[in-house]
C-alpha cells in the first residue's frame, strides 16, 4: 500500500532532506503560539501577546514570496544560512527585550525581524522533491509525504510548546522553534546534491507569478481555504469553551489535524489515474461540504467527530493545489509560487482567527461556523467554475509560452 513512499524516499538523499525539513520547520507549528503563550505569560496580556504575534505572522506571509524569489536566483544555502542566522537574533532579542522590560515598540520590532527571517522551508522542500523526481505521479506522493509531514507538526508542535510554556518557562516554546529552526537548517542547507542550482532570470521568466491565471486562481482559492482553517482553530476553543470543558479543545484540534494526516498519506500511497487539477476541484467542493456539516454539531463528542471528517479533504485539497502550481509555474519561479501558495493560506488564516473572534464575541461559536462555511464554498465555487484554467494543458509556463510564440509569428 504505502510501496508509493519507499520508492520516493529511496531517491538518493531524499530521506535525508526530508527530514532535515521537517525539524527546520517546526517553527510552522509552534512559533506564533509560543510568542502569545511567553507575552501573555510574563505580561499578563493576552492583547499584547496577540498583537505581537498578528505583527510576526502578516510579517512572515509578506516576506516568504521575495525570499523564495531570491532563492531561485541564488540557490538555498546562499539565501537561507545568513537569514537563518537573523531570525535565531531576532527571537533571541525578542525574549531579552520583554524580560528587560525594554520600550514595547523594540519587541515588535524583533517580532516583526523574526517573521520576515523564516522563510518557507517546505516551498524549499518541495523544490528540492520537484529537482530530483522524475515523474508527476512520483511528485504527487512526494508532495503528500511532505503534507502528512506538516499535519504532524500541527498535531504535536501546539501541545509540546502549550506544556512547554506552562510547566517549564514561558519562552521554552520560542526556544523549541528556534533550536529546531537552527539545527534543521544546518542540517538541510548542507545537502548540496539535491539542491536546485540557481537559475539566472530570463526574459521567459521575468513578470509575477499572478501572471498566469491559473496560479492567480490556486492563490486566491487558498485565501479563502486559510479563512476556513483560522476560523476552525478559534471556533474550537470557543466551542469547547462554551460546553464548559475548555481544557479539552486541544482534542478538537487534534481530530481536525490527524484526519488531515491519515487522509494524506493514504492520497498519496494511491497511484491516480484522473487530472490533477480535476481532484483539486472535488476535493474543494468535498471540504465546502464538511464546513457546512460543522452546524449539525451538538455537543464535543459530535463536533470532534465533523472536524475528523473535515480534517480528510484538507491534506487532499493542500496537495492538489501544491502539485497544480507545480504544473503550471515556470521553473525559475517554482520557490516563489510554492511560497505564494504559503502566503496566501497565511492571510487567511490570520483573517479567519480575526473575524471568527469577533463573530464569536458578538453572539456564539455556532454562529461563527458560518464563517468557514461560506468561505469554503466560495472557494470551491471559485475551484470548479475556473477548473480550465487549473489545466496544466491549457495554462501550463510551456503552453503559454509556446502560445505566445505562436502569435508572435502570426503577427510578423
Amino acid at each position: 500500500m504505502f510501496n508509493n513512499y519507499r520508492e520516493i524516499l529511496s531517491l538518493p538523499g531524499a530521506l535525508k532532506f526530508s527530514l532535515a525539513g521537517l525539524v527546520a520547520r517546526m517553527p510552522i507549528a509552534v512559533l506564533g503560539l509560543g510568542i502569545v503563550l511567553f507575552i501573555q505569560g510574563v505580561s499578563g496580556s493576552y492583547g499584547l501577546a496577540g498583537i505581537v504575534a498578528a505583527v510576526y505572522m502578516i510579517v512572515q506571509a509578506l516576506a516568504g514570496p521575495g525570499i523564495a524569489r531570491l532563492v531561485d536566483r541564488r540557490g538555498q544555502a546562499t539565501v537561507m544560512v545568513p537569514i537563518v542566522i537573523t531570525h535565531l537574533v531576532a527571537l533571541s532579542l525578542l525574549i531579552v527585550s520583554v524580560y528587560a522590560d525594554w520600550w514595547v515598540g523594540l519587541i515588535f520590532v524583533f517580532a516583526g525581524i523574526g517573521g520576515a527571517t523564516v522563510g518557507s522551508v517546505g516551498s524549499l522542500v518541495r523544490s528540492r522533491w520537484s529537482h530530483i523526481v522524475d515523474s508527476p505521479k512520483k511528485l504527487q506522493t512526494a508532495f503528500s509525504w511532505e503534507s502528512v509531514a506538516d499535519e504532524l507538526l500541527f498535531v504535536t508542535g501546539p501541545v509540546v510548546a502549550t506544556v512547554l510554556a506552562t510547566a517549564v518557562f514561558p519562552p521554552a516554546g520560542i526556544i523549541l522553534s528556534m533550536l529546531t529552526a537552527g539545527i534543521g537548517s544546518a542540517l538541510l542547507y548542507i545537502q548540496k546534491s539535491t539542491e536546485p542550482p540557481p537559475i539566472e532570470r530570463t526574459t521567459e521568466a521575468r513578470g509575477h507569478v499572478f501572471s498566469n491565471p491559473g496560479i492567480f486562481t490556486i492563490i486566491i482559492v487558498n485565501v479563502f481555504l486559510g479563512v476556513n482553517f483560522g476560523a476552525i482553530d478559534v471556533i474550537a476553543v470557543a466551542f469547547a469553551d462554551e460546553q464548559g470543558v475548555k481544557s479539552l479543545a486541544g482534542i478538537l484540534l487534534s481530530a481536525f489535524a490527524l484526519g488531515s494526516l491519515i487522509a494524506g498519506a493514504l492520497y498519496g500511497s494511491r497511484n491516480w489515474n484522473s487530472a490533477t487539477h480535476h481532484r483539486f476541484g472535488i476535493t474543494v467542493a468535498l471540504l465546502a461540504i464538511g464546513a457546512c456539516s460543522m452546524m449539525l454539531a451538538q455537543g464535543m463528542v459530535s463536533y470532534t467527530i465533523i472536524l475528523f471528517i473535515v480534517g480528510f479533504t484538507i491534506a487532499p485539497s493542500l496537495i492538489g493545489a501544491n502539485s497544480v502550481i507545480e504544473a503550471l509555474a515556470p521553473p525559475r519561479r517554482l520557490t516563489e509560487a510554492f511560497a505564494w501558495l504559503g502566503t496566501s493560506l497565511g492571510f487567511g488564516v490570520a483573517f479567519g482567527s480575526a473575524l471568527a473572534g469577533n463573530i464569536i464575541d458578538a453572539s456564539n461559536a455556532k454562529t461563527a461556523m458560518l464563517l468557514p462555511a461560506g468561505c469554503a464554498i466560495v472557494g470551491a465555487l471559485l475551484a470548479l467554475s475556473l477548473l480550465k484554467l487549473l489545466n496544466p494543458k491549457r495554462s501550463s509556463h510551456e503552453v503559454r509560452s509556446a502560445r505566445d510564440l505562436r502569435r508572435v509569428n502570426i503577427e510578423e
